[in-house]
């Protein structure tokens, strides 16, 4: 999976972007929604993964000194239950996925290069190192062994592992028919922002509401979710010809602004999906080092 240019990345394509929130966000007499937590990370924010069960694993880079560490925080409270982790490689290492009780990552066959070899799993609570086995390719986790792969001249095979101790148990030609080589181990159901086009009436009037009117807008993101309507709106900076990136959150049945936040100062170009919802919160991550939580239902009268 590609990395995402020291931006938002949650390890998933945008498949889900059209669901509605299906639940009721915020009142007419609430107050002002405020971050339920911040993170703030050392480096950049080169990539964030969910597990199912609540703990958000961060890939932190700092692409001048060509290092990276990993961290881990707990979804519902922004609690840090480890941080800055790095496991015997300074750059070329990435993130495979997140289970349970597990996070994989993987190596490179060669610097600049995609291809993924090797398999380290990492316990998710502590942030310790389990095992490594650094010549086959991570393929997945059914909770009962880890299966890899190796190509060889003309043919594949596949590595099974137990998942506990990383022991080698045999090499196999074909996978076993239960075992899932696609299987999707973190979280992918969020809510994704669309592209505004001129195409909804309650953005329009939103636009109005925060005075974007007479503004030079170069793009504009949104979700809804219920009453609220979630913007993330950039203007040029004429100066330089950069982009300032706001975020606002405006509860459409009131007609106010409830939340805003800048995204970036200063960007030279706009980036997709900087935002995204689970269930009841709002995460986005701000001048790519600090990631953000907003609880949509809170706050209610």
């Amino acid at each position: 999976m590609a990395y995402a240019n020291a931006y938002i990345s949650v390890v998933t394509l945008p498949i889900f972007r059209y669901f509605s929130c299906g639940m009721k966000f915020f009142s007419l007499f609430s107050s002002q929604l405020k971050p339920l937590w911040k993170y703030a990370a050392e480096n950049i924010l080169w990539r964030v993964i969910f597990s199912h069960n609540g703990y958000i694993v961060c890939e932190e880079r700092d692409t001048e000194n060509k290092s990276v560490a990993f961290s881990c925080i707990e979804s519902s409270t922004g609690n840090v239950l480890w941080k800055n982790r790095s496991y015997n490689e300074p750059w070329w290492i990435g993130i495979e996925g997140i289970t349970h009780d597990r996070l994989y990552l993987h190596g490179f066959k060669k610097p600049d290069m995609p291809e993924h070899l090797g398999i380290i799993a990492v316990d998710v609570l502590t942030g310790n190192e389990l095992w490594r086995s650094m010549t086959s390719s991570f393929l997945t986790d059914d909770n009962s062994f880890v299966y890899g792969f190796r190509d060889l001249f003309e043919r594949r095979v596949y590595d099974k592992f137990d998942r506990h101790t990383g022991t080698f148990i045999e090499q196999l030609e074909s996978l076993p028919p239960d075992v899932e080589p696609n299987l999707q181990l973190e979280k992918t159901d969020f809510l994704f922002p669309s592209a505004y086009r001129n195409d909804d009436a309650e953005v329009t009037k939103a636009l109005s509401l925060l005075h974007y009117t007479d503004k030079k807008i170069t793009g504009i993101e949104y979700v809804h979710c219920g009453a609220l309507l979630i913007l993330n709106i950039y203007t040029a900076h004429e100066a330089d010809n950069t982009m300032k990136n706001f975020l606002s959150i405006v509860d459409t049945t009131a007609e106010k602004k409830v939340y805003s936040d800048v995204l970036n100062e200063s960007t030279p170009y706009p980036v997709p999906d900087s935002f995204f919802v689970d269930g009841q919160t709002l995460y986005y991550i701000k001048e790519r080092k600090t990631f953000v939580a907003v609880h949509l239902a809170g706050n209610q009268s």
